[in-house]
């Protein structure tokens, strides 16, 4: 078991290094990063919509604040920016939670 713990190191690295290249070579043209595939930290930040979720109500925990505490219409004004991020996130994060349970009800109907 202790062979497979230097091997899952070096994958990490890798992909901490390829990550990097790509960062600092991303906007200079012409410049061969890959096969255009987008890097695995990049890719994995869909996979958890529960997160995007919750940094959607963060966002919007001071809305809520400013409306029951009956503040100046300029401040509500304010945050009609931030409203609309949040309530992005919210939305997006409730679509890939159903779209995620239509995909592993799918699955279950195959197996044997």
């Amino acid at each position: 078991m202790k062979d497979n713990e230097p091997n899952k190191k070096n994958e990490f690295e890798k992909e901490l290094d390829d990550l990097k290249e790509w960062e600092e070579n991303q906007y200079n043209p012409g410049y061969y990063i890959g096969t255009g595939r987008i890097p695995e930290p990049i890719k994995g930040v869909g996979k958890y919509p529960f997160i995007q979720i919750i940094i959607g109500l963060i966002i919007l925990l001071p809305i809520i604040v400013a409306i029951i505490d009956e503040t100046n219409v300029l401040n509500i004004i304010a945050f009609i920016i931030p409203a609309i991020i949040g309530f992005s996130l919210v939305y997006g994060g409730i679509i890939k939670l159903i779209n995620m349970k239509k995909i592993r009800k799918g699955n279950q109907r195959f197996r044997i």
